[in-house]
């Protein structure tokens, strides 16, 4: 899987309106620097910057895939569904999604409440600002952090605050990977197991594959050529459509790398396939 064969895609991108750092103008440029012929936006939860992706990717010649990545759980293991091709007008799905943004700021007050009695002085008002009117997560804890600290990066609040096992630290509501999967399927789109290496027990993932899983994630910033070998592997004994793609989220992250990691349109079009085999 070369990286640089044209032409290629990125199917894993994250913007200002979930936890990433790029506004969606800035993602379509790196995406075009990068010779890219598609990109994906698959914000945490969201659809918000769906319409201006494919509003901007149009004016650049930029095919861009209506996308979403989900968190979720099965059997009490947290695994994140990426979904491709879904319609993000769908009113089952938009109704899923305020659900999640009433959860989300539910988890947010709650951490605030714990920093606050750890002794930082952060006001929800800074987290929705620097959230930029898209979804709230950690990311913009940590930011506000930052500019009430002597942390010196949001890294380092993540390390000493916000990760499982650390003071401030408040469990991510989820939904069924099950129902995930049927709710992409519901809005016309195509399922996809992301970065499958962290879901940690493999045996999980061939579950999902009987549960209606159309793809796996077998290229990933995170994936070494071992992955890579091992997750093709198991798309082919499977049945799985290959997805792949950077999960960029930007400078501030450590994780700017739109581009990089891809797969062929000729794999793109094979996930379009499973949407006409379910029709």
């Amino acid at each position: 899987m070369s990286q640089n064969q044209y032409p290629r895609a990125d199917l894993h991108v994250h913007s200002k309106y979930s936890d990433g750092t790029y506004t969606v103008e800035k993602i379509i440029q790196q995406a075009i620097k990068r010779k890219l012929y598609a990109i994906s936006l698959t914000d945490h939860d969201t659809v918000i910057g769906i319409e201006e992706a494919l509003q901007v990717g149009a004016a650049n010649d930029l095919l861009v895939i209506p996308g979403i990545e989900f968190s979720s759980h099965f059997e009490e293991t947290s695994i994140h569904i990426l979904g491709y091709f879904i319609d993000h007008h769908d009113p089952d799905l938009l109704e899923y999604l305020a659900t999640c943004e009433q959860r989300r700021l539910k988890r947010t007050k709650a951490i605030v409440s714990k920093l606050k009695k750890l002794g930082y002085d952060i006001s929800m008002e800074s987290i929705v600002k620097n959230s930029g009117g898209g979804v709230i997560g950690r990311p913009h804890i940590a930011s506000a952090i930052v500019e009430v600290s002597d942390y010196p990066n949001m890294q380092s609040v993540f390390r000493d605050l916000l990760i499982q096992g650390k003071p401030a630290y408040v469990a991510k509501p989820t939904f069924d990977t099950a129902q995930i999967i049927d709710l992409i399927h519901s809005t016309g789109g195509v399922a996809s197991v992301a970065h499958p290496k962290t879901v940690g027990d493999d045996s999980l993932i061939i579950k999902l594959v009987h549960r209606g899983l159309d793809a796996i994630e077998v290229v990933h910033s995170s994936h070494s050529l071992h992955d890579i070998e091992k997750y093709s592997a198991m798309a082919d004994q499977y049945g799985l459509v290959i997805s792949g793609g950077s999960d960029c989220h930007g400078e501030r992250l450590g994780r700017e790398i739109i581009g990089r990691y891809t797969i062929s349109m000729e794999q793109v079009e094979r996930l379009r396939s499973q949407i006409r085999e379910r029709a």
